[in-house]
């Protein structure tokens, strides 16, 4: 009897519970229907808010949104990766699972932070109804970052990393001033092509066809400090961000989502910069950032969009690399103290020699510093071995401590010009000139990037990248004729010293046009070469430069009209004045076409900077590609958008 009776209320609160489970579930229930209801009549798929968050962008053809995610499993709904509807619904329902067992980060409130929040505040949640999970990984991570401020960062340009040559970005979390331990204890995220090991041509080829995949990851910011600064020699730009706590969190939200998922990698579209702007769009999606780079993204012009008119900017700060560093206080140095800097580098003297002693105690503080700094950066680059060099730099530390009260020589001074006040990338130009005695009128477009006559400011001096440079002339015919392609050139002329003993080049592979004389038209021929050899500061707006050229031509008779041609090249890259560039060169070279031929060319081209992005540029030359000799004069206005 008593057995029955504990039966009956066995069976009787299970009935009680399962009723309390079926009210509870068709009470979720009406509360999902209610949520996506209110999401719909608020047409919240389509704002830019949950756009950004799903990092949707313009297809293909317009007419709709994907998102920058390849992977499928990122998406709760399937189709999400297209349906940004369908995605903010299975979202809703996914947001409203009851707590998971075991693995309690795994509830999707945790794996997607972001979308949670964003929703959670737009529709209000009940919390009763739609309780909110614990996230314990989340919150230990978000602590350990500690958001405060946000910056941008801008490595500069590095030519002989081909991954870097327009720059880089990465976006930097600093905690609050009162909980900051250092200038370099934040995290920085940034996204980067999984390369695997690859380098040189495979590496650019994979990077411009969508070969590799790439992944965001954070760092401690030391960490790429160390890497762009004292070994790549980047000199690196801080843009501190006016972005709330909010819009940070946010961002931080975000980016623990899209952890580890993939993104197609293309070199000039889908880079880290455009997908770093895709992050900074979770902030401020107000602001359309994305929308300015439809077809290809080069960081300084992300920066720009970043930075300009947009009231985001709150300071800007100039890092210079160690080895700008060195060479700047070597450039303070005298002969005779240089003379004794290079004798402590190579181990030929020591702390305690008498012509170091003789100086006085700043100027002896200053040799040291470049003495020891030296030794530093060859450590940390590998150039030297560690136990070699490290005695001889801990002796120059402990002499520099003995110097009491002379402060450390200040760093690098900051240029004057950003480099997102620098000219914009793209250049229109039209102009008109003379071959011989037959005028000619030409437009030139080029996308990307500059040359060593555009305006210098906000680049690096010495350094020019040409891609998709193209020119067209009227003569006679009113039929533009192409004059020369610029697939891509690149040209690196940096000064050799005691200390660095760098080799400046240049490559260019185009098109071009080869006459015979002035009053033809002569032949298209196509070129890849490229040339290398030594250049000299002859002052700090002057540098001399020496190079041996060679290069491969082909003209429309492929594979009988091969012609090789290979010369001595000389010329000067001299600021006169402020926006003002004048480049001689002479070149000869040693043509090899059936037989050989003698050909050379003079030039004198200047560069006027007008305004930020208004140039004049001025060329005369006299040519001879093997038969007569012709001179040519133009002028070109160029505009810079």
């Amino acid at each position: 009897m008593a057995a029955a009776t504990v039966r009956a209320c066995l069976i009787a609160l299970a009935a009680v519970l399962a009723t309390l489970t079926t009210a509870r579930a068709v009470r979720s229930d009406d509360y999902l229907a209610e949520l996506i209801g209110r999401a719909r009549s608020e047409r919240l798929a389509s704002d830019p808010q949950w756009l950004a968050l799903g990092f949707y962008v313009p297809d293909l053809f317009g007419s709709g949104v994907d998102s920058l995610i390849d992977n499928p499993g990122f998406f709760l709904a399937k189709g999400g990766r297209s349906d940004p509807a369908s995605e903010l619904e299975a979202s809703l329902a996914a947001f409203a699972e009851p707590a998971h067992t075991g693995d309690i980060d795994s509830h999707p409130q945790c794996s997607k932070p972001a979308r949670y929040r964003w929703l959670r505040t737009r529709l209000g949640f009940d919390s009763a109804r739609l309780p909110e999970q614990p996230c314990p990984k989340l919150a230990a991570w978000l602590a350990r970052i500690d958001p405060g401020e946000v910056s941008l960062i801008f490595p500069a340009a590095y030519l002989n990393n081909p991954s870097s040559m327009f720059g880089h970005t990465l976006i930097r979390f600093d905690p609050p001033p009162e909980r900051r331990k250092g200038a370099l204890t934040g995290h920085t995220a940034h996204f980067a092509a999984d390369h695997h090991g690859e380098t040189g041509a495979l590496f650019a080829l994979k990077g411009l066809a969508g070969g590799y995949q790439g992944y965001f990851a954070t760092l401690p910011y030391y960490e790429k400090v160390t890497q762009y600064s004292d070994i790549e020699n980047r000199d690196i730009w801080e843009y501190m961000l006016n972005i709330s706590s909010d819009g940070q969190r946010m961002m931080l939200y975000s980016l623990w989502e899209v952890n580890l998922q993939p993104i197609s990698y293309y070199f000039f579209s889908t880079n880290c910069s455009f997908v770093l702007l895709s992050l900074l769009n979770v902030a401020r999606p107000d602001l359309r950032v994305i929308e300015r780079f439809p077809v290809y993204a080069i960081p300084v012009d992300t920066v720009r969009a970043v930075v300009e008119g947009t009231g985001l900017l709150r300071q800007a700060t100039f890092r210079p690399a160690q080895r700008t560093d060195i060479a700047h206080r070597w450039s303070q140095l005298d002969t005779t103290e240089r003379r004794i800097t290079a004798a402590l580098i190579d181990g030929s003297s020591v702390p305690d020699d008498a012509a170091l002693q003789a100086l006085t105690p700043q100027r002896r503080a200053r040799v040291i510093e470049v003495a020891q700094a030296y030794l530093q950066y060859q450590i940390e680059t590998g150039a030297t071995e560690r136990p070699e060099m490290a005695p001889r730099a801990m002796a120059l530390l402990r002499a520099r401590s003995a110097i009491q009260g002379i402060p450390p020589e200040e760093q690098a001074p900051t240029p004057p010009v950003r480099p997102d006040e620098g000219h914009h990338s793209a250049r229109l130009a039209a102009g008109g000139g003379a071959t011989g005695n037959q005028p000619f009128a030409e437009v030139a477009l080029r996308p990307a990037y500059h040359d060593l006559l555009d305006p210098a400011g906000g680049y690096v001096v010495g350094a020019a990248i040409d891609f998709l440079d193209i020119h067209l002339r009227w003569y006679e015919s009113p039929v533009p004729m192409l004059e020369s392609a610029t697939l891509i050139g690149i040209e690196s002329i940096t000064p050799r010293d005691t200390l660095f003993q760098a080799l400046s080049w240049r490559v260019r592979f185009g098109v071009d046009r080869w006459r015979d004389h002035a009053a033809r038209a002569g032949d298209l021929v196509g070129a890849a070469g490229g040339g290398a050899g030594p250049s000299w500061s002859l002052s700090d707006t002057a540098r001399v430069y020496a190079f041996a050229d060679t290069a491969l031509l082909a003209d429309g008779y492929w594979p009988h009209g091969r012609i090789f041609s290979i010369g001595p090249a000389m010329g000067l890259l001299w600021s006169p004045a402020p926006g003002w560039t004048v480049r001689p060169e002479a070149r000869g070279m040693l043509v090899v076409e059936g037989g050989a031929a003698e050909a050379f060319e003079a030039s004198l081209e200047q560069g006027f900077a007008l305004a930020r992005d208004t140039a004049l540029r001025i060329a005369v030359s006299a040519r001879n590609d093997g038969d007569a000799t012709y001179p040519e004069i133009s002028t070109m206005l160029d505009w810079y958008f």
